[in-house]
Parts: structure tokens; C-alpha cells; sequence
């Protein structure tokens, strides 16, 4: 895919690893200004090393940007703000799967770790930078889910267990926010129909993860990913789904679809298309993110 993204600004969340890493490199190379919003900074100066050095490109710059933190998002969102005139894609790639969790951990905000960040971080994030997206349309975002969803066909908002309350596993907590993603996508795309602001969820398949992401599970769980990484596709293969729906002009127009690996839009659990939820959904991240529904 070779395409003309001289004069785009575009955001990648969690870009110092994987698929946010390699996206990042793909788009710069593409003549895109990259923004790798990183929760280290440590990490994410060696990240953006190799990818300027990996994009022949100097237009990649790095910023802070912790999603479980509504602090440190409304830093990164009037930062951004001031710095930046353009904002065209905006991929919303980091998320929180730590296996290592036994119970939930709130946040400072008072929001378990894991959906705050997958969910109602990415929430308050886009509603932040939304304006801009809507000055620069026409203008893309993209979410992020995994095709582990396949493995919950019922699976729908527990809206008693948003905290893990009631019962709790980091897989569990995981796909729950990723359900809540999908939904969440469906929802804005279709609120944000007139406004040239198309939105659209990848759905994440199988990808290697890299050795180092791996440190802190016990002994066992890293077998199990050795296991997985021979049937794995590589991060620069799905970041090739990123690069389509940021960059190609065939979805300029498309919003609210759901893609896989090979580009082609697939359907998500029955659940997800109910718009009672929806809403629903979309009051209460509203009212945890402190903004008005």
C-alpha cells in the first residue's frame, strides 16, 4: 500500500511497541506527522529512535500520555492542541492486558485499571480532540478491539461490574472493555454521521508479542505465548489494517465498520448492535470520564 500523507497529522496511542510501534513507522514513512502518545517515556524515546530511523522520516515526535490518568489525557489533549494546528486520524492502539493482576486496581480516578484505559480513557480522549477532527474532516478514527472477543458470543455491558464489583479476571476485564470499545464505536460513528468524521474498530487478531511485554507473567503464561507466536502474524502485518482505514480512499467515507486482519469488514456479537445500550453505555463513560453526557 503506498500512499501520499504529506501535510497529515495523525496520533497513535501506545506506539512504542508492537503494532502501535509499527503502524507509527509505516505512516511516517508515508510522509505523515506522527504524534506517539506513550504512557513511558523512556520507552517511547527509544520507540521513536527506531522508528525515524526505520521511516527514513524526522516527522515523528513523541508526547506523554498515561490513559488510565484523565489527568494526564487532558495534559496531553491541550498539549497536543497547542502544538499541532491539524489533527486527520486519530488510533486509539494502547490498551491494558496485564495478566498479573489478581484483583482490581482503581485508578486515581476511581475506575478499574483496565477499563479506564481501554475504554473510558479513549472516551474522554476522542471527546477532547473531537473539535479538532471535526475543523480537519474529513478526518478518521480508529478503535481498537481483538478477535479473542469470538471466544464471548454473549457477552454484553455488565453495568453492575464496571469495576470489577461483582467478579473479576484480567481476561475478563480485557474483553469486557473491548466489547464496550466496539459498541462505542457503532455509537459515535452514528452520531457523528454528518460531520465528515468517519469511525471505524479494528479487530486485532493473533500478533507476537514481543519478549520484553512478556517480563512480568510467570513461567507458565510465557510458554503459552511461545505457543501462540508460532501461529501469529507479525505487528507490521496487522498494522497493515491501521495504515488502510487511516490512509486509504476507499473508507474516506465508510464509518461504523468492524475489520479484521485482511481488511474486510466482519461482524461483531449479537449484543454489541443494541442501541439501548449503547446509550446507556455512553451516559455512564460520560459521567466516570467527568464530562457531560
Amino acid at each position: 500500500m503506498t500512499y501520499n500523507l504529506s501535510g497529515k497529522t495523525m496520533i497513535i496511542t501506545g506506539a512504542n511497541s508492537g503494532i502501535g510501534k509499527a503502524a507509527a513507522a509505516r505512516l511516517a514513512s508515508l510522509g505523515a506527522q506522527v504524534v506517539m502518545a506513550c504512557r513511558s517515556m523512556e520507552r517511547g524515546q527509544k520507540a521513536l529512535e527506531d522508528v525515524r530511523q526505520t521511516a527514513g522520516s524526522e516527522t515523528v515526535s513523541l508526547m506523554q500520555l498515561d490513559l488510565a490518568s484523565q489527568a494526564s489525557i487532558h495534559r496531553f489533549a491541550s498539549a497536543f492542541l497547542e502544538q499541532y494546528p491539524r489533527l486527520d486520524v486519530l488510533i486509539h492502539n494502547a490498551a491494558n492486558f496485564d495478566l498479573s493482576l489478581k484483583k482490581p486496581i482503581l485508578t486515581e480516578d476511581g475506575i478499574e485499571t483496565i477499563f479506564a484505559t481501554n475504554h473510558v480513557g479513549v472516551f474522554l480522549l476522542t471527546h477532547l480532540l473531537l473539535d479538532r477532527l471535526k475543523a480537519c474532516a474529513p478526518s478518521r478514527i480508529i478503535t481498537v478491539a481483538s478477535k479473542g472477543l469470538m471466544l464471548y458470543p454473549f457477552l454484553d455491558i455488565e453495568f453492575d461490574n464496571l469495576n470489577g464489583e461483582r467478579r473479576f479476571s484480567p481476561q475478563h476485564a480485557y474483553y469486557h472493555s473491548k466489547q464496550a470499545q466496539v459498541m462505542y464505536t457503532y455509537d459515535l460513528a452514528d452520531r457523528l454521521k454528518d460531520s465528515r468524521v468517519t469511525v471505524n474498530c479494528v479487530r486485532v487478531t493473533n500478533v507476537a508479542i514481543p519478549d520484553e511485554r512478556l517480563d512480568h507473567l510467570p513461567g507458565w503464561l510465557r510458554k503459552i505465548y511461545a505457543i501462540k507466536r508460532s501461529q501469529a502474524i507479525t505487528p507490521e502485518r496487522q498494522a497493515e489494517t491501521y495504515v488502510y482505514l487511516a490512509a486509504d480512499a476507499a473508507v474516506e467515507a465508510v464509518s461504523g465498520g468492524y475489520w479484521d486482519e485482511n481488511n474486510r469488514q466482519v461482524r461483531s456479537n449479537k449484543a454489541s448492535y443494541n442501541r439501548e445500550t449503547w446509550k446507556k453505555l455512553w451516559n455512564l463513560t460520560a459521567e466516570m470520564a467527568g464530562i457531560e453526557a
